[in-house]
Parts: structure tokens; C-alpha cells; sequence
């Protein structure tokens, strides 16, 4: 496949993996060389008599360099050299196991990633986009070639020029809320002294699920309560199961604000949702 093609699928897998950054190839074929290299391991039990450690197989840098298909030792050794030591020195001076852990993390794309980094704009920021004085002003531009009768080619190319702009003012935007997201979060893990790992806990999580579920918090006081069931109760709990192992949780909405046969519920809308 072409080179950018291929440059676009792999950004598009890391930042849906929620890798922040802009990883590169040279990158990803940096870190095999450094895997090439081999690394020390630590020995079964039967093996801790004759040896404490035993090195992995390591590839002369030739055969590294063919390898990444750079077949100069030095190129490999001017570019794909990792500015980060692999060595444990405090562990092999005191004859213990060593811990590649930390070299891992800086080494490789650990550092970048960000669990649960948001890959699409807020539906509000996305619409305040349209408020850009430079897209209004293109898109005026469209409307006024369309009443002036100006050829279907003037109109398309003003059409993609108004859409070109706002690809780049989209994602300039969702760089910025991404860059925001990811210096909130590393704030809020600063404040909490690295001891939550989650935005929520486990209480507040199912609070937050009862009120946009409401059949699943129904169902969870049913089950922790010791109190005589009515019929009543038990029909609305049946009710409640059938329609919480049914219900598409692809989108979740508010109690009063689901899509009516795909489309929006507000009166004389009926826009079709498709995202």
C-alpha cells in the first residue's frame, strides 16, 4: 500500500488504542532493534545453582541492521539506539534480579498512552466550531456563488475549500482538547497522590449507572433488599431484566431522550441520528 496510507492507518490504530502523541514508524522499528538486542532474564529454579543470570541471544549489529533492513552498522547505531540505558547497573552490583519495567515505559510507547483518551470532539465543542469567523466567511462564499449562478466547478471548489478548512480546524481542536484532557487527568492524578486509578469508584460508578439505566438501579435495591416482594414488584422486575439484556448500549441516553425509530425525539424534528 502507499507510504501515507499506511501512515494513516497506524495513527489511526494508536490514537483509537489512546496512545497521545504522534508515533512514528521510526519509532516503532527503533524499539525492535532495542528488543534485538537482547535483554537479561531471570533463571528457573533449577538453573539458580550454576547461574543467577542468563542473557538472552543477541544479534551481532549486522545482523540487527539487515534485520530493519539498514544494512550499515553505523546508521543503525546513529539512529536506532535507544538515548535511554537498558541496564539494571544497581541490581547487577548487588547480584540481584534485575527490573526492566521503568526502561520498558520510557523506551517504548507506554509513556503515551492514555486510557480512555477521548478520540472525537464533545458534541458541544464540535458544534462551536461552526462559530469560526473564517468558516462562516467560506461558507457565505459557497451560498453567494450558488445565487450569483457561478459554474458547478467554482461552487465545488469552494465547497472544498470550506470543507479542507474545516478538517484542519477539527482536528487542531480535538489536538487542543486532547493536550487539555491529558494535562487534567495527569493534574488529577498529581492531587490524589497516584492512589485512584479510575475517575470514579466502584459506588459512584453504579450511582452514575442507575440514573442513566434506571431498570439496572431498580434491580440492584431489589436484590440487596430484605423486604417481603409484591407481585407487582416481581412483574417490574421481569420487566426491567428483559428490557436490560435487550437494550442497545451503544449510545446511552437519559431517561425521555432515546431515539424514536432512529430518529430525534424533540417534537417536529425527526432528524436521523447516525452517530
Amino acid at each position: 500500500m502507499p507510504k501515507r496510507t499506511f501512515e494513516r492507518i497506524v495513527r489511526s490504530v494508536m490514537r483509537t488504542s489512546g496512545y497521545f502523541g504522534s508515533p512514528t514508524v521510526h519509532a516503532i522499528r527503533r524499539y525492535l532493534g532495542k528488543k534485538l538486542n537482547g535483554k537479561f532474564r531471570e533463571m528457573t529454579s533449577g538453573d539458580r545453582e550454576s547461574l543467577l543470570m542468563d542473557y538472552l541471544e543477541k544479534y551481532t549489529e549486522t545482523e540487527r541492521s539487515q534485520h530493519i533492513t539498514q544494512n550499515d552498522p553505523r546508521v543503525y547505531g546513529q539512529s536506532y539506539v535507544a538515548n535511554t540505558s537498558s541496564c539494571d547497573g544497581r541490581r547487577v552490583f548487588l547480584n540481584e534480579v534485575v527490573q526492566h519495567d521503568h526502561v520498558e515505559y520510557f523506551q517504548g510507547f507506554g509513556k503515551f498512552c492514555e486510557k480512555g483518551l477521548p478520540c472525537a470532539l464533545p458534541a458541544e465543542k464540535e458544534a462551536a466550531l461552526e462559530k469560526d469567523q473564517q468558516l462562516i466567511e467560506l461558507d457565505n462564499k459557497i451560498k453567494q456563488l450558488e445565487i450569483e449562478g457561478a459554474s458547478a466547478k467554482d461552487v465545488e471548489e469552494a465547497r472544498y475549500k470550506a470543507s479542507n478548512y474545516h478538517k484542519i480546524l477539527k482536528k487542531a481542536s480535538l489536538q487542543e482538547y486532547q493536550t487539555w484532557w491529558v494535562q487534567n487527568r495527569r493534574d488529577w492524578k498529581i492531587r490524589t497522590q497516584g492512589e485512584q486509578t479510575e475517575d470514579f469508584t466502584p459506588t459512584e460508578l453504579v450511582q452514575a449507572l442507575s440514573m442513566i439505566i434506571p431498570e439496572r438501579g431498580r434491580l440492584t435495591e431489589m436484590m440487596i433488599s430484605d423486604k417481603v416482594v409484591s407481585e407487582l414488584e416481581r412483574k417490574q422486575a421481569i420487566t426491567d431484566i428483559h428490557s436490560f439484556i435487550t437494550r442497545d448500549y451503544t449510545v446511552l441516553y437519559r431517561t425521555g431522550e432515546e431515539l424514536i425509530n432512529g430518529t430525534c425525539p424533540v417534537k417536529d424534528c425527526d432528524m436521523k441520528i447516525e452517530r
